[in-house]
């Protein structure tokens, strides 16, 4: 699955250091709701992720599109 998680400039240059954004990864199932989001909380930087298991966050609406993963994803392009 291809998720998009999103995050600061600050928190990037901690994933690029350590190597690997730490979980639990919250991460939005499609990009326009992660625009959306990044709009909303004023984050800048949106990580293309794709973990190999995930599941929904239950408190955000509409249900689905937000969802989490207890892995640490190493790999991810800046879009």
């Amino acid at each position: 699955m291809t998720g998009y998680h999103v995050t600061t400039q600050r928190k990037l240059a901690r994933c690029t250091q350590t190597g690997a954004i730490l979980s639990p990864v919250r991460f939005w199932q499609y990009r326009d709701s992660a625009v959306a989001w990044a709009r909303r909380t004023g984050r800048t930087v949106i990580l293309e992720i794709a973990p190999t298991e995930s599941y929904p966050l239950p408190d955000h609406k509409p249900r689905g599109h937000a969802r989490w993963t207890p892995e640490l994803v190493r790999r991810w392009i800046k879009l």
